[in-house]
This record gives structure tokens, C-alpha cells and sequence, in this order.
């Protein structure tokens, strides 16, 4: 399983609530149903009566923005649903198709999904966090002592390593020479 850093998924993971408030408040426009009470023909959401189509358009596009970013998270977590006849789908890229006749999902699998992706980034967060607190710390050959870097350092930087080691080994020898030298 790929690894991802704490801070990708917590951008996936705002991308999700992003998608979560913004689908909400486009169900605030829309009639509910299931796929029971469509009896799989119909649309499980359809615009109430009365409300301004203006709104309803701006509050559709906005749930397209945040599926577009939050699509990402469903393919990173495997949160897809698995549709007789179609194959395996991401309920929030494909959230539009509750407005077609023989919808694919319903408001509630959409919810759902939504909450499925933000267990899972979380606890991928988590274990994120977790991994990159007890890493090992890196190596920074700068923070060495004076006499090892200087000998090092243009070998080091050019990614000649072994030859870094080399002088800075030859260097700490002649600095230990002289420092025995002088005091005796």
C-alpha cells in the first residue's frame, strides 16, 4: 500500500468536508428520495418547487468543484461502491447521476461514502503522523564538526561520498597528529 504524507491527506481530507458542506447545502434544494421509492427508474434528488434555478446551478457547480478535488481521496482510501450491471464507481465523482432516470446512487450512499473517506484519512493521518515522529532523524552532514565538513564538503555536496569520507577521515587524522603534537 503507497505511503502519504500527513500533509496530502489532510488536504484530502479538507477536500472531503469541503464536499460534504457543499453537497449539503445543494440537498437543501432538492427533493430526497432512495431507490426504493424511485422504484430504480426514477431520480433519487429532483429541484423542489420554487426555488430559484440561479442558486441551484451555483450550488451544483460548487458540488462538481469539491467532487472534483475530493474524487481524489475515494481513489486513495478504495471508498468505491460496486454497481450491478456497471462496474466499480466513485459515488462522489459520479454524485450527479442521482438527477437520472435509473440513478446509480442515492443522497444516502453519497453521505455515507463521504464518511467512509473520512475514517479512513484520519486514521491514515494518524498513522502518518505516528510513522514521521518516530523516523529516524536525518543525517546533516552540516552540523558535523568544523574540521570534518570543511574536508568534506565539496566532495559531499557533489554526491562523491565515498571520497567525503576519505578526506574528512584524512583530515580528523591530521587534526589529531597536530593536536598530539602540540602537546608534547
Amino acid at each position: 500500500m503507497a505511503t502519504y504524507s500527513a500533509d496530502y491527506l489532510k488536504r484530502l481530507l479538507a477536500a472531503v468536508e469541503r464536499f460534504e458542506e457543499v453537497f449539503e447545502r445543494w440537498m437543501e434544494t432538492q427533493v430526497e428520495s432512495d431507490h426504493v421509492q424511485s422504484r430504480g427508474q426514477f431520480p433519487t434528488v429532483w429541484t423542489k418547487d420554487g426555488q430559484d434555478e440561479a442558486v441551484v446551478r451555483t450550488r451544483e457547480f460548487d458540488v462538481a468543484e469539491a467532487a472534483g478535488a475530493a474524487a481524489r481521496a475515494v481513489a486513495v482510501t478504495g471508498a468505491k461502491i460496486a454497481v450491478a450491471g456497471i462496474g466499480v464507481l466513485d459515488p462522489i465523482e459520479n454524485w450527479s447521476l442521482m438527477s437520472a432516470p435509473k440513478a446509480l446512487f442515492a443522497p444516502q450512499e453519497i453521505r455515507t461514502t463521504a464518511a467512509r473517506v473520512r475514517g479512513r484519512l484520519s486514521m491514515m493521518l494518524s498513522e502518518a503522523e505516528e510513522a514521521a515522529e518516530s523516523a529516524t532523524p536525518g543525517f546533516v552532514p552540516s552540523e558535523l564538526h568544523e574540521v570534518i565538513w570543511t574536508a568534506a564538503a565539496a566532495h559531499w555536496t557533489t554526491h562523491q561520498y565515498r571520497v567525503a569520507v576519505r578526506e574528512a577521515s584524512e583530515a580528523l587524522t591530521v587534526h589529531w597528529k597536530n593536536a598530539w603534537a602540540a602537546t608534547t
